[in-house]
């Protein structure tokens, strides 16, 4: 039964995760944008064992004629990938670079947005620990 449980909540975890995630991508993608310019980029190695890499990408900008700097590549910011497919990525942004900021707190910025496939796996990984749980959980009261 606790293992039940476990999974129980843990499939609720990911749902709130999903929601919350989709939410975040959905009222951020639309902030303004401006031109930046890149100062530094790279490949980083997000775990230190060579599995996940992140980019890491300083950028400047200026909104109201104030100027402002960040390394946030991703709208969610722990997105990572295999090497190859992050330096394409860092390689393939363009100088200048088209930086989405926050309009009532203009220090807050991105350069892309996640893909909506990240929600997806989340989501699929919810619902499967969710229906999983509960089948346990059948299972442990019926004996």
């Amino acid at each position: 039964m606790p293992i039940a449980l476990l999974t129980l909540f843990m499939g609720a975890l990911a749902l709130w995760m999903a929601r919350r995630v989709s939410r975040d991508i959905r009222s951020r993608r639309g902030w303004p944008t401006v031109p930046g310019k890149i100062l530094e980029r790279r490949v980083g190695d997000a775990m230190g064992q060579g599995r996940t890499y992140m980019p890491h990408v300083k950028y400047t900008y200026s909104v109201d004629g104030k100027e402002y700097s960040n390394d946030q590549v991703y709208l969610i910011r722990r997105t990572g990938n295999l090497a190859d497919v992050i330096q394409k990525l860092v390689d393939g942004l363009p100088d200048p670079v088209p930086v989405r900021y926050d309009p009532k707190e203009p220090k807050q910025s991105y350069l892309l947005v996640n893909p909506m496939g990240t929600v997806w796996i989340v989501l699929g990984f919810g619902i499967l620990a969710v229906v999983m749980g509960l089948l346990q959980l059948l299972v442990a009261l019926g004996k």
